[in-house]
């Protein structure tokens, strides 16, 4: 008669202590991968949320919308409503007969903060930028990660990575 030896099934305690504290390595390395992306996502968004405010500024007065009881446009102005520190951006319409607002304390940002005061005009029919170079920061505290939003000699506006 034949006997059958059984052989011990499963895993060990040290094999299962050692595969959980992979898991956990890998999980933790994950995470804080995923929260560098979403940082940078963030600042990414309100770069380009301030460039699309800027174009939008730069559509009017290129071609030239006149706010109601304006004359004479000369130009818009874009700016942001604090010296930095904030999030915020107005515009305003400059005619021969006074300002007028076009834009009053729009959010622009959602993370970061303007981190000087900016003051951008657009001229009337043109659109040309005044400074013609600048390059905005856009920064959130705490965050890693600084995006520009620049501007050039030909009215372009472009967002760029530091």
């Amino acid at each position: 008669m034949k006997k059958f030896v059984t052989l011990p099934s499963g895993f060990t305690l040290i094999e299962l202590v050692v595969v959980i504290a992979i898991m956990v390595v890998l999980s933790g390395t994950s995470i804080a991968a995923y929260y560098r992306f979403s940082q940078k996502q963030s600042a990414l968004n309100d770069a380009r949320n301030l460039a699309t405010e800027m174009k939008k500024i730069q559509a009017l007065a290129r071609n030239l919308v006149y706010p109601a009881g304006c004359t004479n446009l000369s130009s818009y102005n874009l700016f942001s409503d604090c010296n930095g520190g904030c999030q915020t951006m107005s515009a305003n319409a400059v005619c021969g007969s006074g300002l007028y607002s076009a834009l009053r304390n729009d959010p622009v940002l959602s993370k970061g903060l303007f981190q000087s005061n900016i003051n951008i005009s657009f001229g009337a029919g043109t659109g040309s930028i005044s400074p013609a170079i600048g390059a905005y920061s856009v920064t959130a505290a705490g965050d890693p990660y600084q995006v520009e939003v620049t501007t050039d000699l030909n009215g372009n506006i472009d967002v760029k990575e530091l």
